[in-house]
């Protein structure tokens, strides 16, 4: 305390030096209305600024959660499209078709012919093998792995990988699978050339697997190989996803999918 009494004596002359020019620019200031105008819109501008500042680091610490509140508002969202009565909340649904859960993926890898993914879901959150996994943006894989807190997706940059999938606003089907080059790339397969496609056109899920529902968005065709020897198109499919840098992911489960594999599976007796 001392020692902060003796700086104020030995600056004491700068200090009621500063006192003094502060109260004469206030003087100046009160008696004269010009003065006080460009005060007055130097201060807004100087507490606008103050202000925006705060809030932009305010909003930036308030990322995290709102971001959160996106993925819950899209959750509810994908539920409502795609099941056939409303939801409670979140993943407690009744009655439906699919339940839609959330998920981060923790690992992911898309430099091998053969990649995976990680979540960060098991089967403590209700995920099991053979459910599909998306993002807002299309398809991103099957998942083949669980564990109590984790499950292993085989993504859809997988020379293995085959998911059924459809020219959107047809009928016509097809196999999409990788080549294990262009991760941004798949072709899809087996689409006989009586279809009707053109570079642009939309690619979605077929729904003829009990994993995937139907058109669920996938990507846009950007080639088309028109080889007369066959009987069928080479069509290459741009994805909508980038494999290379999706976060937030959904966990798509059908709770038929066991009445219609047990059925598929009598048929094939």
């Amino acid at each position: 305390m001392q020692r902060i009494i003796d700086s104020i004596l030995s600056n004491k002359d700068v200090l009621v030096f500063l006192i003094l020019l502060l109260f004469s620019i206030y003087l100046v200031i009160d008696s004269n209305h010009y003065h006080q105008s460009k005060f007055n819109s130097f201060s807004n501008n100087f507490t606008s600024i103050i202000f925006k500042k705060y809030s932009s680091l305010e909003n930036y610490f308030n990322l995290n959660h709102e971001n959160e509140e996106l993925i819950k508002e899209n959750l509810d969202l994908k539920n409502r499209l795609y099941s056939n009565k409303e939801i409670i909340y979140d993943t407690i649904l009744i009655n439906t078709s699919h339940i839609f859960s959330s998920a981060k993926i923790i690992s992911n890898n898309f430099s091998y012919s053969k990649n995976y993914l990680i979540i960060d879901k098991g089967y403590k959150h209700g995920i099991n093998k053979e459910m599909g996994v998306i993002s807002s943006y299309g398809i991103i894989g099957i998942i083949v792995d669980v564990s109590e807190n984790y499950s292993r997706v085989m993504s859809v940059l997988n020379i293995n990988s085959k998911i059924n999938a459809k020219i959107k606003n047809s009928f016509h089907f097809g196999s999409l699978e990788w080549n294990g080059e262009d991760p941004s790339k798949l072709n899809l397969n087996d689409v006989p050339k009586i279809a009707k496609i053109t570079i642009g056109d939309s690619i979605v899920s077929g729904g003829m697997s009990a994993i995937f529902p139907e058109n669920l968005p996938i990507g846009i065709v950007s080639k088309i190989d028109l080889k007369n020897s066959e009987n069928y198109y080479g069509i290459e499919v741009l994805l909508n996803n980038d494999m290379t840098s999706t976060k937030n992911v959904y966990v798509i489960n059908n709770i038929y999918k066991e009445e219609i594999n047990n059925l598929k599976n009598l048929i094939n007796e």
